[in-house]
């Protein structure tokens, strides 16, 4: 059975989709009416933010398994 492993182009990938998600989400801040609902897509955008820098994270880490496993 093959491994399922993350390559670091998949997750700059994922990272690229959620920042054009932040994007949205931040239009949506700024340009809502009401009250609720900027609040609401503030919290993503947080959230979604978080994300954003764990997969940078684990971008990182791959990266230098990568380098100690080469050597």
């Amino acid at each position: 059975m093959e491994e399922k492993r993350n390559t670091p182009a998949k997750m700059i990938m994922f990272c690229v989709l959620f920042a054009i998600i932040v994007i949205i989400d931040s239009l949506l801040v700024f340009n809502s009416p009401y009250l609720f609902v900027r609040v609401l897509n503030l919290f993503a955008v947080i959230g979604i933010s978080g994300v954003i820098g764990a997969f940078i994270r684990e971008i990182f880490i791959l990266k230098e398994k990568e380098r100690v496993q080469q050597k």
